[in-house]
């Protein structure tokens, strides 16, 4: 019997043509297409030495201070009451072997995000990013033993200072219910009631600059004495700002 091989030539080239399509298309499905993706922008850090430790002082003072004590030693009027002592600020040893980032990240986003004490709060949300920057400033000043320089003129009014470092004890509007005061259940008189109206200009004074210690406890404050993070104008112009609170 003889093969018919003319009517198989034109069903075999199209078999050969329809392979090599099928054979092309697997090909250019193998190849990997290389995409390229931008390069990944360097992770922004925390350089202390860029705030001024002024303002993280001032801060400190208002937000830290309840905890961490005046000078950083972790024997602030709250710390008694806690089941963890908070940290000693001045440990130059644990302080030296972290990185502002690590710091700042620390204050950010709190104890509990890092493994640690559930009473230090996260105050990312609360503070901006430079104002916890200035924060860190501090710490390294309290670690490292510095002192801080008062600024001559800090370009902070009153209302500024009294914002930053009294509202959370004092409230926004001097009523003695501020944050700290509710949570602490401390008693602190309004600032525009008669009882601290009556008070003269120099006793004003006297109490901003030096603070207010607590008799129950030996060397225990809790008003911290702003003697050393504000000057005399602006201690001047915080009794103002007081007299103001009493008007009508």
């Amino acid at each position: 019997m003889k093969t018919n091989n003319a009517g198989l030539r034109p069903f075999a080239r199209a078999v050969l043509i329809g392979s090599a399509m099928i054979s092309g298309m697997l090909t250019g499905c193998s190849e990997k297409k290389t995409v390229e993706t931008p390069p990944k922008e360097p992770e922004k850090t925390v350089a202390a030495s860029n705030e001024s430790p002024l303002k993280g002082l001032r801060l400190y003072l208002g937000y830290c201070f309840i905890c961490h004590g005046q000078t950083g030693r972790g024997d602030g009027p709250y710390a008694a009451s806690l089941t963890a002592k908070p940290a000693d600020l001045t440990n130059r040893g644990y302080f030296s072997a972290r990185t502002d980032q690590q710091i700042y990240d620390f204050i950010s986003k709190g104890g509990i995000a890092h493994g640690k004490s559930i009473h230090m709060r996260p105050f990312g949300m609360q503070l901006t990013r430079q104002q916890i920057m200035g924060l860190v400033s501090y710490v390294r000043v309290l670690n490292e033993g510095r002192t801080v320089d008062l600024e001559k003129s800090s370009g902070n009014t009153a209302d500024d200072i009294y914002g930053m470092s009294c509202i959370m004890c004092h409230g926004s509007d001097g009523n003695g219910d501020g944050e700290i005061a509710r949570k602490l259940n401390i008693a602190i008189r309004p600032l525009g009631s008669k009882a601290v109206q009556d008070m003269s200009d120099q006793q004003l004074y006297a109490i901003i600059s030096g603070g207010i210690t607590d008799t129950a406890r030996v060397n225990a404050s809790y008003m911290p004495a702003w003697s050393n993070s504000l000057t005399k104008e602006q201690i001047d112009e915080l009794v103002a700002y007081i007299r103001e609170l009493g008007k009508p």
